[in-house]
């Protein structure tokens, strides 16, 4: 049963990735941004013998012609970027619905559609997703995509994400209105030409964690806005957010696409050659 659910592409996950494109209003306040709570899926793949970026490219284009249900609103894909990431060689999907309910539903109705399994089978060879073991999040995302500048045409994006803890007593409202501050911060230092933005995601079966992701156009954007972090953010923020939770010393990094965008339906990814 582990294809039956198949959203597929061998990238991986995080933040993000929520890319958070489909909501991504640069104009909206803090507060409205991280009033917005998603329901968020990251759903385990692996490649297979045929992958290729030619297959993939053709996957992904017949897939986006199945999609039908408009509570979708948007899918992103993540490969490892580090032989150091906590779930070696797994790559994932990124799948954001308004509600767990809306979500449920659209499974079911695709794992009884006649061409959507079609389509599974002909790519099998190329990219595995295994639908039964999605997990659940409430994501936020209290900066918007195209703030520190815009996403690359191609869809791609970097990502870094941290798995963390909540430390004993604390709680998901308390990381929600630590956003706030961490989001002027964040505006008063340097993270200019980045495209920074980022991504809380809380288990909705799992209270005592959550992950933290960032995303950035480029791998060495992502290292300028750490250098920014380090020198702008970090003194006046981190003795916050240590009050109420932790994160591994090591996070995952990940290069990424949007795959599917609910206001651009026409959009297709251009990925990177192997």
């Amino acid at each position: 049963m582990k294809n039956l659910f198949n959203f597929v592409l061998p990238l991986v996950f995080i933040v993000s990735c929520s890319m958070e494109e489909t909501s991504s209003n640069s104009e909206n306040t803090v507060e409205d941004r991280l009033s917005n709570i998603y329901y968020t899926e990251f759903m385990p793949c692996t490649s297979g013998p045929d992958y290729s970026t030619e297959n993939l490219t053709k996957m992904i284009a017949e897939w986006q012609k199945l999609l039908t249900n408009e509570n979708l609103q948007g899918v992103w894909g993540y490969a490892p970027a580090a032989d150091t990431n906590s779930v070696p060689n797994t790559g994932w999907w990124e799948v954001q619905w308004a509600s767990k309910e809306l979500a449920d539903q659209a499974w079911s109705e695709w794992v009884q559609n006649k061409e959507a399994n079609e389509w599974n089978e002909k790519y099998a060879s190329v990219l595995q997703c295994d639908g039964e073991a999605r997990n659940g999040f409430n994501s936020v995302f209290p900066i918007a995509s195209s703030q520190y500048s815009e996403l690359p045409d191609s869809g791609y994006f970097y990502s870094e994400v941290h798995l963390c803890e909540f430390n004993d007593g604390s709680t998901q409202e308390e990381a929600i209105a630590f956003l706030s501050g961490f989001t002027e911060a964040v505006s008063n230092a340097d993270y200019s030409d980045t495209s920074y933005h980022l991504g809380n995601y809380f288990y909705t079966d799992d209270t005592n964690g959550f992950l933290w992701a960032n995303f950035t156009n480029s791998e060495a954007s992502m290292n300028k806005a750490n250098v920014s972090f380090e020198a702008s953010v970090r003194e006046s923020m981190f003795p916050i957010f240590s009050e109420f939770a932790s994160c591994g010393d090591v996070p995952d990094f990940y290069h990424g696409y949007t795959l599917y965008n609910a206001e651009n339906k026409e959009f297709m990814p251009t990925f990177m050659s192997n």
